[in-house]
């Protein structure tokens, strides 16, 4: 089950767009039974979030905080909460020439790698890189991969 909050409104039809492509990556992942909170919000709570959380005092597109730790044997129902910038998003999808909804669900998919425990090395430019490489980007990559294969046509 996906909890999806809107902090900032997002435009018609990204909603559901992006609750398709992240079942799909929840299924991926085997986590369909799991629960998640997805919030959407501005650069200024982002900003404010990654302050208090990391000390670093700049907005950033999307913040993930797991419930549990890799290795635990008790993974509870909910995986975590993903936070995702729609001010950030929408200044990358302008950026990479497509859509805000194409942009949150990668970003969507991407957060969710990480509450389910994969971590990749820090991503120079626009946060996360489609073209990045590696065999620590894969499994961001497939995730990635399943949610844009949920999306409508033309999203």
């Amino acid at each position: 089950m996906i909890d999806l909050l809107a902090r900032k409104t997002p435009p018609p039809g990204l909603r559901p767009a992006v609750r398709m492509g992240l079942e799909a990556a929840m299924a991926h992942f085997g986590m369909q039974d799991r629960e998640l909170t997805l919030v959407l919000v501005g650069d200024r709570t982002i900003r404010q979030l990654k302050l208090e959380h990391w000390g670093e005092d700049a907005s950033t597109d999307v913040l993930s905080f797991p419930t549990w730790e890799p290795g635990d044997p008790f993974m509870p129902p909910h995986l975590g909460d993903i936070i995702i910038s729609l001010d950030t998003a929408g200044r990358q999808a302008a950026a990479r020439g497509h859509s805000l909804t194409r942009e949150v669900t990668l970003l969507a998919s991407h957060g969710l790698t990480h509450l389910v425990g994969h971590d990749h090395p820090h991503a120079d430019g626009l946060g996360y890189e489609e073209g990045a490489t590696g065999p620590e980007w894969d499994v961001f990559h497939a995730a990635w991969k399943a949610a844009e294969s949920a999306l409508p046509a033309g999203i």
